[in-house]
């Protein structure tokens, strides 16, 4: 009965429309014995020729190292077809039923109890949609934890927790902890190594931390996934608010697909950086890690590959600072605002109409703009760091790249009269041109998160000419 009622919760978090409708029971089959390895989507492809099929969730038995679905139909009919044709398929499920008359009896109290329930835990369950993405089984490969409030455990330690205490096996591709909201999750490739670890749940109590039956919140998939997903799909979607700008490190390399994510974690922190989340995208071959604070990432970006090689192995890793905010800008003393809004509105128009094939052209007005900043901001190295290249006007997009690619910024000799050179970093000059390119990229970027200007990036310039980032390979 138990199981039961979980199932119905599941099912009303996948389909919130079954909650008006108690009389769903009777089109509803319960599969036991399901085999770690069929996701949702398999055990409703089993049943499909008998009718369509309204919803399918499952849920892990951590007792018996199985799972336990439900599918509801949206004919009785085809319901009962399906339980009267249907046997137990080997390797794939044990038994199939309908639910029993006993439950049928008490159809509407187990619904507004599991809708109750559904209710006291949606601040769980919103917390769990903030941390993960929406693929299709996440929920059954993930093991969700509540931790202390004001807790400082890192996503290292519940690795560890995960590994010793609940005795999970298998390659894990995310940690991820979400402090304001005190949960955390462990995410593992496959399912199979985790299907028992909730029958160990009771020694978690002594830590301070409780798991979770992450199956309870079934997650739709919004994306396909796979090679060539927008930065900011591969972050939890908590970590796309401004807040988070200049704390994400993107890891790339040969051997980043094969990373386990909570190892690396463990190395990473046991080198003094502290991390908030790690998640290794296979299909995309990058790492994301979230730090604690910008300089932490700033710090991060600083590591020799000596470190990279004692966190990732001998691979050769490239790190790039994502989403690092621009300086706020001060203009000038003495100069009137409205002097201000005229002088940067005039400079916008003239680089609107800034050809490809003049890019040191692009950087004179670019130079005019930071003009108007306080000289202590220009002369005071807060520019980017230093450097040269011997770069013509009109240099084509090739030259200009194979230039620059060893320095990685452009030098415009431009004397304010203390003698200070102004120069310009050309993923900078990239940016700020997307940037006045795409009228409503502000409004883009407070709907969809802080690094929706990534796809709003032109794809020749960014294909062609977007340096990668700041950080070099080792």
């Amino acid at each position: 009965m138990a199981r039961v009622r979980d199932l119905i919760e599941a099912l009303l978090e996948s389909q919130p429309i079954l909650a008006e409708d108690s009389t769903f029971l009777r089109r509803a089959l319960v599969v036991g014995g399901v085999n770690s390895l069929i996701l949702p989507v398999h055990l409703e492809s089993f049943f499909t020729r008998y009718g369509a099929v309204m919803a399918t969730v499952l849920l892990r038995d951590a007792a018996r190292g199985e799972r336990i679905g439900m599918l509801v139909f949206f004919s009785e009919s085809d319901c009962l077809e399906a339980a009267e044709s249907e046997a137990a398929r080997p390797g794939a499920y044990r038994t199939i039923s309908r639910v029993d008359d006993e439950i049928l009896h008490n159809s509407v109290e187990l619904v507004k109890d599991a809708a109750d329930q559904q209710s006291r835990r949606s601040s769980t369950a919103e917390a769990f949609r903030r941390m993960a993405d929406a693929q299709e089984d996440i929920q059954l490969r993930c093991l969700l934890l509540r931790t202390w409030p004001r807790s400082t455990a890192t996503p290292s330690h519940l690795y560890g927790v995960a590994r010793t205490t609940l005795r999970a096996t298998g390659r894990v591709c995310a940690v991820v902890v979400y402090r304001s909201r005190s949960m955390a999750m462990v995410v593992f490739d496959e399912s199979r190594g985790i299907e028992r670890c909730g029958s160990r749940e009771t020694q978690l109590f002594d830590m301070h931390l409780a798991l979770h039956d992450a199956g309870l919140y079934p997650l739709v998939a919004d994306r396909g996934g796979g090679h060539g997903a927008a930065m900011r799909d591969l972050l939890p979607p908590f970590c796309r608010s401004p807040e988070f700008l200049g704390r994400i490190v993107v890891l790339r390399g040969p051997g980043v697909a094969s990373l386990d994510a909570g190892e690396v974690c463990r190395r990473v922190e046991e080198l003094h950086h502290p991390v908030e989340a790690l998640l290794v995208h296979r299909a995309d071959r990058l790492a994301v890690v979230v730090l604690r604070s910008r300089d932490d990432a700033r710090a991060l970006m600083s590591e020799s590959g000596e470190f990279w090689r004692r966190a990732c192995g001998p691979q050769p890793i490239t790190t790039q600072l994502i989403g690092a905010p621009s300086p706020p800008f001060f203009p000038r003393q003495g100069l009137f605002p409205a002097v201000v809004q005229l002088a940067t509105a005039h400079i916008h128009a003239m680089m609107l109409p800034w050809p490809r094939d003049s890019y040191l052209q692009f950087g004179r007005r670019l130079v005019e703009l930071e003009s108007l900043r306080t000289p202590s901001f220009v002369r005071g190295g807060n520019l980017p760091q230093r450097a040269t290249s011997g770069v013509q006007d009109g240099a084509s997009p090739e030259a200009l790249l194979r230039a620059i690619r060893p320095r990685r910024e452009l030098r415009r000799l431009h004397d304010d009269g203390g003698g200070h050179d102004h120069l310009l970093h050309p993923g900078r000059l990239l940016r700020f041109r997307m940037l006045l390119l795409t009228r409503d990229v502000s409004n883009l970027m407070e709907e969809a998160g802080p690094l929706a200007y990534e796809d709003a990036l032109p794809v020749d310039l960014a294909n062609d000419l977007l340096l990668p980032g700041p950080g070099a390979g080792v």
